[in-house]
């Protein structure tokens, strides 16, 4: 019989990151209402999923890092996996929290659309990146844990004249299109430098998320798992 693992939740946010936007990104994500984001969030360690397999509970560790919170994969015996050194035994799960938490992060693309790149990294070394779980032709040896990257950007006057033009004669918003292309590369080149200050050769499960941070102002992040791979 294979390993049974649970997803245990502390309420620890990562650095920087507004408590009120990241219960609304997990409340949006887990489909639950206040009372189960008060559960999660009342500093009682809950278990949002039990008895699961470690691929499910990767899904659910990326759901809550997509919102900008750290949780916890832990065997169903009690050892921690991906967990702080000075992390407790067994949880304390609250009343009612169980497997009925589903989330509604991004979907797991099938192998054949896999998306394989190979960087340079700041160092000069290379760095392979991917959306899905194992680097094909390649063995995962070892695992760092979650990487990530991300970048706020606000929109430019000028980017917005040429919209308010756009809306009346039609076309693609090219100066928009350039801005989210310089976003998502700097948020990618800040998960790919902290990947390689972990040893890490390559970067699994690799997603985007967006969300607006101010009037006129919108933060993408991205994040994946770092490995090395042989």
């Amino acid at each position: 019989m294979s390993d049974r693992y649970r997803v245990v939740f502390e309420g620890r946010l990562m650095p920087g990151k507004d408590e009120q936007m990241v219960k609304e990104r997990i409340k949006s994500a887990l489909k639950i209402d206040d009372q189960g984001i008060a559960q999660l969030f009342s500093g009682i360690p809950v278990a949002v999923r039990k008895s699961t397999d470690l691929a499910t509970a990767e899904k659910y560790k990326q759901v809550f890092a997509a919102a900008g919170a750290f949780c916890e994969i832990r065997k169903e015996d009690g050892e921690d996996v991906n967990a702080p050194a000075s992390a407790s035994g067994g949880p304390s799960p609250a009343a009612g929290a169980g497997s009925g938490m589903s989330p509604s992060g991004p979907p797991q693309p099938p192998v054949g659309n896999a998306n394989v790149r190979t960087i340079t990294t700041s160092s000069g070394g290379k760095m392979i990146i991917t959306n899905i779980e194992t680097v094909p032709g390649k063995a995962v040896v070892e695992h760092f844990g979650l990487v990530s990257g991300s970048t706020i950007r606000a929109k430019h006057i000028g980017r917005d004249f040429m919209a308010s033009l756009k809306n009346l004669v039609g076309g693609e918003l090219k100066g928009y299109t350039q801005l989210l292309q310089e976003s998502r590369q700097q948020a990618m080149d800040r998960m790919t430098e902290e990947a390689r200050l972990m040893g890490a050769n390559a970067i699994v499960n690799v997603r985007f998320s967006t969300s607006s941070v101010a009037q006129g102002a919108a933060e993408l992040y991205a994040y994946g798992t770092a490995v090395r791979v042989e």
